[in-house]
């Protein structure tokens, strides 16, 4: 589900996970047909489009609280990167982005798929500050980078589990219609579900797993 507010993460390092067994879900392919609704506004101050890297930045958001200057940068990546890809990926983004910005401390989250912006980050994020923490931004000064380090919230993905597109764009469509209702009725995912498999022509079954299939994918 998506959260439109954004939790600012506890930073700590990176440890592997343990094996976590979960039971095999069964998915059907389908083809849909185009969809002509436009898609959401967006709150993105600069979109950075690339192809030549193994990355995009398609959102920054300066963030002033308490007379500090952080900032937070949504990053779709391609392929299929581990923890150590994202990590390079890490440094390459900070490299770029403190040329033209002037911060205390940076916030970056990573998707594999746009659609996702503005949910929790499904491969998890990193910090740039100082001790790696952004709760520190304000002990350095603005653009003292050589004070700055990292900090790692990254996920060792199973890619099997990847959503398709099109199940990417069900879940989209799930979403948003949930998020337009914004209601408190105990039915109300069921009733989302309905309008969405009435809209798509999918049984509402396969709505519901193709919810649940996003939300492990972008819990583990």
């Amino acid at each position: 589900m998506r959260q439109k507010n954004r939790r600012k993460p506890t930073w700590v390092y990176r440890t592997r996970r343990g094996l976590l067994v979960l039971p095999a879900l069964a998915f059907a392919i389908y083809v849909w047909p185009n969809d002509a609704e436009s898609e959401p506004e967006s709150t993105q101050t600069e979109s950075v489009q690339t192809t030549d890297r193994p990355y995009t930045i398609k959102e920054s958001r300066a963030v002033e609280e308490d007379e500090t200057v952080r900032y937070e940068y949504d990053v779709v990546v391609h392929g299929q990167p581990d923890v150590e890809t994202l990590q390079a990926i890490s440094h390459d983004v900070i490299d770029e982005v403190k040329h033209r910005d002037t911060f205390q401390a940076a916030l970056i989250q990573y998707y594999d798929h746009e659609a996702y912006i503005g949910t929790d980050s499904p491969l998890g994020q990193a910090v740039f500050g100082p001790g790696g923490d952004w709760g520190l931004a304000g002990t350095v000064a603005p653009g003292d980078y050589e004070e700055m380090t990292f900090g790692w919230q990254l996920r060792e993905k199973e890619w099997d589990s990847q959503l398709s597109e099109e199940e990417v764009r069900v879940w989209r469509a799930w979403n948003d219609v949930y998020e337009t209702k914004a209601s408190d009725h105990p039915d109300i995912r069921s009733r989302v579900t309905r309008t969405i498999s009435t809209k798509y022509g999918i049984d509402p079954e396969d709505v519901q797993q193709i919810v649940l299939k996003q939300n492990v994918w972008a819990a583990l």
